[in-house]
């Protein structure tokens, strides 16, 4: 099952641990209610992603307005876990000059 998500990339990192790749994307989203969400300002989360996206990244700045197709995986607990598997930019005007990513 898939999930799309229209959000704000803030970046992306890379670590490769004895062979094995882990990449993750920091996406992030503007702070509605500062009492119910105790934050303020941007709140930036973490979200694992395939390989591949990282390598597609092509962006001139961050952050850059995507749309994020997520496969819904099992995580610890039996909760729902995302995990990334493309990004490409929105059309928008802040974001023509920013190079298509698969």
């Amino acid at each position: 099952m898939n999930q799309v998500m229209n959000v704000d990339l803030y970046g992306a990192s890379l670590a490769d641990v004895d062979g094995n790749k882990y990449v993750s994307l920091y996406i992030g989203q503007q702070v509605i209610d500062e009492k119910e969400e105790s934050a303020k300002g941007i709140v930036v989360m973490k979200l694992p992603c395939d390989p591949a996206v990282y390598d597609s990244l092509r962006f001139p700045k961050y952050p850059v307005q995507v749309e994020l197709q997520c496969r819904l995986k099992k995580a610890a607990g039996g909760r729902l876990g995302q995990h990334c598997v493309s990004v490409k930019p929105l059309s928008t005007s802040t974001n023509k000059a920013a190079a298509p990513a698969v």
